[in-house]
């Protein structure tokens, strides 16, 4: 099992791509400047960060889905279900829906309705045993069944708390119910919700997932915006946690891919 002693250190910021918000406040830079943290994959060195507190929890949004399909296999044999997904009458956030989706295909799609149906046969305590698994820290009355699909703000997690947990999940890809959640966030920076990033990044595969949470900032916008990438796939280098304020995880996503790419052109 991996273990990581994570420092908490802010380096230099790092030119980020100034993406207009949703409805942030054209006038405060600081907002507009995504916030991001980057992490040695292997020794767990914070490398670069611009973050106002590591270690304050906030709501992630669909970062958590994959904890919850692991809480979900534990008590279902490890093995998930094929579902499908109608869009808006499912309350997924793409109306036209995702169609016939299994685990993968819902990881990478980030897929409401998919994880809707796991989170109503998943009890509370499996998902904050999953957390504590993983090195992350959750009351079990913010394990809701909202809460583990990703909406609301019941539910928070320290950013560096964020990065252990992933680098652990991917360290385990081969124990029961990992391998398709580590391919949805393959197919997710290729096709999925984290495309923005394998775009920035070319032909290199990296591991990405998504996630729109309620905003954390003042003044408040519509949402903050979330994506997590482990480049490169196969062997992680690098691990980068990017938040933008006033943003969905899918429009986030581009920017840290661009960020990912400066940063490791600049070493």
């Amino acid at each position: 099992m991996r273990t990581l002693a994570l420092a908490v250190a802010l380096g230099s910021a790092v030119a980020l791509a100034q993406d207009r918000p949703l409805d942030a406040h054209r006038g405060d830079t600081a907002l507009r400047t995504p916030s991001y943290l980057l992490v040695d994959a292997a020794t767990g060195r914070v490398l670069d960060a611009r973050w106002d507190d590591l270690e304050r929890p906030v709501p992630i949004g669909s970062l958590i889905k994959p904890f919850t399909a692991l809480a979900y296999a534990d008590t279902h044999r490890f093995t998930y279900p094929t579902i499908t997904c109608r869009g808006s009458a499912d309350a997924c956030w793409l109306p036209s829906g995702h169609g016939r989706v299994g685990l993968t295909e819902a990881v990478a799609g980030s897929c409401n309705a998919y994880f809707r149906q796991l989170a109503q046969k998943t009890a509370p305590e499996a998902l904050v045993a999953r957390l504590q698994g993983f090195g992350m820290r959750a009351d079990r009355g913010a394990a809701t069944p909202a809460a583990m699909v990703g909406f609301g703000d019941a539910l928070k997690l320290a950013p560096s708390a964020v990065i252990r947990g992933y680098l652990e999940l991917v360290s385990r890809a081969g124990q029961p119910g990992v391998s398709p959640i580590v391919q949805g966030m393959l197919a997710s920076a290729r096709t999925g919700t984290g495309r923005g990033v394998g775009a920035a990044i070319g032909g290199a595969d990296a591991l990405v997932k998504t996630g729109t949470a309620p905003c954390s900032h003042s003044p408040r916008a519509t949402a903050d915006g979330y994506t997590i990438v482990i480049y490169p796939a196969d062997r992680p280098r690098v691990v980068l946690l990017t938040q933008a304020h006033g943003r969905t995880g899918a429009d986030t996503a581009a920017s840290a891919g661009e960020l990912l790419t400066s940063t490791l052109g600049a070493r």
